[in-house]
């Protein structure tokens, strides 16, 4: 088992945000979560090669470009076997209860939703799964964890309304409902993913489940990594910031870090965790995955 957080060290421009992408070599399966880049696509692609894996499980989070914009790359190339996110068409009926607004309809609402979020519906090449309705992977390294379907809902429809303000909990709705990914790297470590959520749906995960491992959201905000800190042993618990501006989208320039084991892409590149070790630059795996896809 391995985890791989993605650094930008060695890529040309150091001022361009390069995003997140976030690979998890299970030993049966290779996962992407994320992949905000072209740059971060094609160094994907290497470390498949390096496994001995011709594709991937993709886990897209939210849909906001430094998360997102890696992915064309990786379908043109035929590197990706199934995509899960959300699928927010499957879920219009419910979004419109929520709105209760006499003046929309199903189909203005199902515009909305393809206007809001166009880039997953034009995405093409392999199959695109909902994490709520649709059928999961079998792998037991690798589970999905939320928002929950009603914190999602709730948001989404906020959102398309519009009478209330774009945001929830702080962020973005877009942020505010990025899928949460648990990673079981050994019988006693576990990786939290959360992509740029907000805090509030990360707060019953942190108190029902002792993460070895949490990725601060949105690049090291200080607002949601503060309150990640209250709720959490700095004792046993190494923070990841996946960042290579500091200072844009979240940005962790700000973060005070004193007392706090948090690694940093921005400062000390590639990171990769292992099933036996913590390694602050990437080692080659030694056995492949079966990399089936399922």
């Amino acid at each position: 088992m391995e985890i791989v957080v993605l650094g930008t060290k060695n890529y040309a421009d150091q001022s361009k945000n390069y995003g997140d992408c976030i690979l998890i070599n299970t030993d049966r399966n290779v996962f992407i979560y994320d992949c905000g880049s072209k740059e971060h696509a094609q160094l994907a692609m290497q470390h498949m090669d390096q496994w001995g894996c011709s594709k991937a499980i993709f886990i897209l989070s939210h849909n906001d470009s430094d998360h997102f914009n890696g992915l064309p790359y990786l379908l043109e190339n035929n590197k990706i076997s199934l995509i899960y996110t959300t699928l927010l068409l499957k879920h219009v009926d419910n979004i419109l209860v929520r709105i209760d607004d006499g003046r929309k309809t199903r189909d203005s609402v199902k515009k909305q939703i393809l206007d809001a979020y166009d880039n997953i519906a034009k995405l093409s090449g392999c199959p695109i799964k909902d994490i709520y309705l649709d059928s999961l992977f079998t792998d037991p390294s690798v589970e999905i964890l939320g928002p929950k379907l009603d914190y999602m809902l709730d948001t989404v429809a906020k959102r398309l309304d519009g009478r209330e303000g774009n945001t929830q909990d702080g962020e973005t709705a877009v942020n505010a409902t990025s899928i949460q990914v648990k990673v079981k790297i050994s019988q006693e470590k576990t990786f939290l993913l959360c992509g740029d959520s907000a805090y509030a749906p990360l707060e019953s995960l942190l108190q029902k489940n002792d993460f070895k491992y949490i990725q601060l959201p949105h690049h090291g905000k200080p607002k949601q990594a503060e309150k990640i800190f209250e709720a959490t042993n700095p004792i046993s618990t190494i923070y990841i910031v996946s960042d290579n501006t500091g200072d844009s989208n979240g940005g962790s320039n700000k973060l005070n870090i004193v007392g706090h084991n948090v690694k940093n892409t921005k400062k000390e590149g590639t990171l990769s965790f292992k099933s036996t070790d913590f390694t602050p630059n990437y080692k080659l795996a030694v056995a492949g995955p079966s990399c089936l896809g399922i």
